[in-house]
């Protein structure tokens, strides 16, 4: 890559590689439910150009909106790659998504194209995109697998011949991306990001994860989710390496490839790593080659890093980010063990962390305050949202992300919980990832989840939220009495406990607390929680 220098889009990068090993594996797009397909640079780059070509025709232009409803397979890549040749901007829309959540996108985003299957996962989108069609006659819709619609598979199995098509790459500074967050806290926005924010830092990465030409990426995080898009859509082409995507989450299925391609990298939320570990058989499956797994969005309790650890011999870096600034923070690949379920990890280049209070001012080391985070990352702004866009930065560039956090001496932060999710008892603040990191540990608790409830004296009183271990039984005085043995300071302790049968969580495997703060509020569902006293 060495006639490469950083200053590019992804159209270049793989007309780059297309150009040094056109006949080299590119992508192994396996499906659970149609055949695996392999594809070389060359094979790859004819269906990027027909649909360049089926863009164009359909009067797709620089600055339009593409929507791509698609699970993880080669179809949604050849479509951004395709996208951005035109100058367009891609907007990833999860698969999961039903009509309310996709009609509030396609109308904010005036979307000129609309992708989405007929099916996925026993879900049919005729009826929906029937629907939306009669609401948009100015969108055009293609659906994979259907008839009532332009076919995808026959648009990007075309052969055009000679016939060109006038590009119009983008600038790096051009609009790229819309991806709606998946939701933490409340209603997704629209975050954009251009060609160059989306870039700089997996550049970056690259080194400091020491990743090279005889890497292979494992990608089974969701394309429409920032983790997915980053690492497994973007990163293969700049490293010029060959990556394998999963499009249903089966962890027996997901221990074959990573065994049967030799992977040296991936990246998910922690319950992915929960199910390799469960899962793993050493007989059977065959983990090493795998060098690096990056687990971000949800705390890594110590039992399951040294657990996956032992098993895999790999390294598991914790690290931290959002939608609208992508991997911040990571723990280096030549961390001591303990980083990994002791922190975050620290700033990876060319990003800045800093703890403040209420008021903006720096905090000392050790001091637990609001993260802001500032550098090259840090995306453009809201679609169509200035006033939330401006409420966020400080001057200097500084984004307010909302978390609570603790940076030690050496620069690596520890995030302690969403500051709207701070549990403060009688003035009693409590630490979150300390309780919740002791409620990991008990073996009858697969997840859980810490949450403040009102309360007439305090203000607050902690709840702890947790789905059992097959076959597991818990009560509150139990859990209470592990937690004495554990010397937590009493205080601390959660004084009510609900078991539920799965968690609420966002597409990328993030619990949404604010999901539970609303159902305790409101009384809770028989149906799907069950009171402990």
């Amino acid at each position: 890559m060495n006639d490469l220098r950083g200053t590019e889009v992804i159209p270049q990068y793989l007309q780059h590689w297309l150009s040094h090993k056109p006949d080299a594996l590119y992508l192994v797009d396996h499906s659970l439910e149609r055949e695996e397909v392999i594809w070389t640079y060359r094979e790859f780059a004819d269906r990027v150009h027909a649909a360049t070509l089926a863009l164009y025709d359909a009067g797709v232009r620089a600055h339009d909106v593409v929507a791509v409803q698609l699970p993880n397979n080669w179809e949604f890549v050849a479509l951004t790659i395709a996208t951005w040749q035109l100058g367009a901007v891609i907007c990833p829309i999860m698969p999961i998504f039903r009509e309310h959540e996709v009609r509030q996108i396609l109308e904010k985003t005036h979307a000129k194209l609309w992708v989405l299957p007929k099916t996925f996962r026993h879900l049919t989108f005729t009826e929906m995109a029937e629907h939306l069609a009669g609401e948009f006659p100015h969108l055009t819709i293609w659906m994979r697998g259907g008839q009532d619609f332009p076919a995808l598979e026959h648009i990007l199995g075309q052969t055009s011949g000679v016939k060109n098509v006038p590009l119009s790459l983008p600038a790096l500074d051009d609009l790229a991306e819309i991806v709606f967050t998946s939701g933490t806290t409340g209603r997704p926005k629209g975050v954009m990001h251009s060609h160059r924010t989306l870039l700089t830092g997996l550049l970056l990465q690259k080194d400091f994860l020491h990743l090279g030409d005889s890497d292979v990426i494992f990608m089974p995080s969701p394309f429409a989710h920032q983790t997915g898009f980053l690492y497994g859509v973007l990163f293969p082409l700049l490293l010029g390496i060959p990556a394998v995507y999963q499009d249903i989450w089966d962890p027996e299925v997901a221990l074959s490839l990573l065994s049967r391609w030799r992977v040296t990298f991936s990246m998910g939320a922690t319950p992915f790593l929960s199910d390799l570990t469960t899962h793993y058989r050493p007989g059977q499956h065959d983990l090493s080659a795998l060098k690096i797994f990056i687990s971000a969005g949800a705390p890594i309790p110590r039992i399951l890093v040294e657990k996956a650890h032992t098993q895999f011999g790999v390294h598991i870096l914790a690290g931290w980010g959002m939608s609208e600034n992508s991997l911040v923070t990571l723990v280096r690949p030549e961390d001591e063990l303990e980083k990994t379920y002791t922190t975050d990890g620290r700033p990876v280049p060319q990003m800045a962390c800093r703890i403040v209070n209420e008021a903006g001012e720096i905090l000392p080391s050790g001091t637990e305050g609001e993260l802001e985070v500032k550098g090259p990352q840090n995306f453009m702004g809201y679609f169509d949202d200035p006033d939330t866009t401006q409420s966020l930065f400080r001057p200097g560039g500084w984004l307010r992300t909302g978390d609570l956090a603790i940076m030690d001496d050496a620069g690596y932060i520890r995030i302690t919980g969403r500051a709207r999710d701070m549990i403060n008892r009688g003035g009693e603040k409590i630490p979150i990832a300390d309780v919740e990191e002791l409620l990991y540990r008990h073996p009858a608790i697969k997840e859980a989840a810490l949450v403040g409830i009102p309360d007439p004296r305090l203000g607050q009183r902690a709840c702890a939220v947790v789905v059992l271990q097959p076959g597991a039984h818990l009560s509150l005085s139990e859990l209470t009495q592990y937690l004495d043995r554990c010397r937590l300071t009493k205080q601390f302790w959660p004084e009510r406990l609900e078991i539920i049968e799965e968690m609420p969580k966002t597409p990328s495997g993030k619990i949404q607390k604010f999901r539970l703060r609303e159902w305790l509020n409101e009384g809770g569902s028989k149906e799907l929680l069950r009171s402990r006293d």
